[in-house]
């Protein structure tokens, strides 16, 4: 039985990096530049349509040179290819193997979206899947798919929705009104993180599509500097967009833009805890689940348009290198 430890196994010779393929495809700084490189050299060589991607796991050489690459998530297929790339390191001359120097460090000037990460601010785990349904949702990896963003959010924008109503807990009842989250900040919840990309990438949902957003924070106990809030509230999205659906007509024939209708209509449960003295978020756990519908181009939904059960869970991120990666929809943010 072939299995992700195989994999795990074949990475201990290997260096593992991951970034965001859309920067490394159109950048010209000096990673872009070997980034695209290699790409050329491996399964999506020659592709330069400007809706084209590089997307894929790349085995290559410090120096650029290409030992196996692939664009799969099938463990036993992943692990063929990383033994392809060993044996091509074998062989590969000891002149081939590096560059002649060492390449130049990253220009101060250039940034990356993880240079905006939110270090006194939050950020969260954004977990999303489809939920227990009736029916066959067939029998590959569609059936159990699942996928993860990130979520940030400013101090200054943490402040003025849990900092504030810490702030007005402090002294009051258990039975304080309720406070609102700001509706900037569930609206961008809403388009940017309750979107479907279970199986695949999607765009953020139009400001207009959004019906309904409401999000509701009530204490629950309060224990020297740290306040605690139940939440509640809810979501409904609906819009129609125009695009072509990937998959829906048979590959290489030819596709047309056609309306396409979303809906997401969820129903948000979760606590979160707030520490008055570091002004920090110490927990938080929010969970949206409820009928989603429609299909977007990349999202792999051609043959199950719904509607269907999808839920959405954010926790807190642990601040490691692989969850300091920039939210999906950040170009929505409006920052």
């Amino acid at each position: 039985m072939w299995n992700d430890d195989r994999v795990r196994d074949l990475l201990e010779r290997f260096v593992p990096a991951a970034d965001e393929v859309g920067r490394l495809q159109r950048g010209e700084d000096d990673e872009c530049r070997l980034f695209q490189q290699v790409a050329e050299q491996g399964h999506h060589a020659g592709r330069s349509q400007p809706t084209s991607t590089r997307q894929g796991i790349y085995a290559t050489a410090p120096s650029g040179r290409l030992l196996a690459s692939i664009n799969h998530n099938d463990p036993a297929r992943v692990a063929q290819m990383l033994r392809e790339a060993l044996g091509a390191w074998r062989k590969l001359p000891e002149s081939e193997r590096y560059l002649p120097e060492t390449p130049p460090a990253r220009p101060a000037n250039l940034r990356r979206l993880e240079d905006r990460y939110p270090e006194d601010g939050l950020a969260l785990r954004v977990v999303s899947r489809d939920l227990p349904r009736r029916g066959d949702r067939g029998r590959d990896w569609r059936a159990a798919a699942w996928n993860i963003d990130f979520a940030w959010f400013t101090r200054a924008e943490v402040e003025s929705w849990i900092g504030a109503a810490a702030d007005a807990a402090d002294g009051a009842e258990r039975d304080a009104a309720p406070v609102e989250t700001p509706e900037a900040l569930i609206r961008r919840i809403a388009r940017c993180h309750l979107v479907d990309q279970v199986r695949g990438q999607t765009p953020a949902f139009r400001d207009e599509w959004v019906r309904e957003a409401s999000l509701r924070l009530v204490r629950e106990s309060a224990e020297e500097d740290a306040v605690t809030f139940r939440m509640a509230g809810r979501v409904r999205i609906d819009g129609t967009g125009r695009w072509i659906v990937e998959g829906r007509v048979p590959r290489g024939a030819p596709q047309e833009p056609a309306d396409e209708r979303l809906t997401f209509e969820a129903e948000l449960l979760g606590s979160v805890t707030f520490d008055r003295a570091t002004r920090r978020v110490t927990a938080f756990e929010l969970v949206a689940a409820g009928p989603r519908s429609g299909a977007t181009r990349y999202n792999g939904r051609h043959d199950d348009p719904g509607p269907a059960p999808m839920g959405v869970v954010l926790t807190l991120a642990d601040g490691t290198p692989a969850e300091r990666v920039a939210p999906a929809q950040i170009w929505s943010y409006g920052w």
